[in-house]
């Protein structure tokens, strides 16, 4: 499963689509964070993600599909590390693809298991805090690790980790930067 999840073996549909009607606006008063705009992307002859349109405010947002929907595909190009084959992602009005503004504005969980065990929870967070050139990374360490309920088990190896307890060491990573910042125009 993905940090966050989209998709359906079929047409994805924006979260506030309705099946009898246009879609009403599902953006706060705050504006649009998350855009992404008649966004597609294939491998070869493989469509990934089709013609999918959604705007997003702050919050959190869950995309549910079964395997091979699109999930990671669309959660990769939100984030930056993937860029559409059609159509266009952003995020507070900036193009993500090769952005490193936008990702130090997005919190991204990876599906797969990238850890390093040998690390210690706090290691792992704070190598994260390391690559996000953080101005106080200690503090910001052991805020996110507060932040999962971590703190206790920090100093053991990720190794000696559950799955539940990596899944956190993760999501910690993803938030030590503190995500919610805004980027400079």
């Amino acid at each position: 499963m993905s940090g966050a999840v989209l998709g359906g073996a079929g047409p994805l549909v924006a979260p506030a689509a309705r099946p009898d009607g246009p879609a009403a606006d599902p953006v706060a008063p705050g504006g649009v964070v998350v855009a992404l705009t008649n966004v597609s992307r294939w491998y070869g002859n493989v469509v990934a993600v089709n013609g999918v349109t959604f705007s997003l405010g702050t919050g959190v947002t869950g995309l549910l599909g079964p395997n091979g929907a699109g999930k990671s595909t669309l959660l990769h190009m939100v984030a930056g590390l993937l860029r559409p084959s059609d159509g266009t992602v952003t995020v507070d009005s900036r193009a993500t693809y090769g952005d490193p503004e936008v990702f130090r504005r997005v919190g991204l969980v990876p599906e797969r298991e990238a850890l390093l065990g040998f690390l210690t929870g706090r290691e792992f967070v704070r190598l994260n805090a390391d690559l996000q050139g953080l101005q106080a990374p200690a503090e910001a360490v052991e805020r996110a690790l507060a932040t999962v309920e971590l703190g206790a088990a920090a100093d053991r190896t990720l190794a000696t980790y559950s799955k539940g307890m990596r899944q956190r060491a993760k999501v910690a990573a993803a938030l030590v930067h503190d995500p919610d910042r805004p980027t400079s125009p």
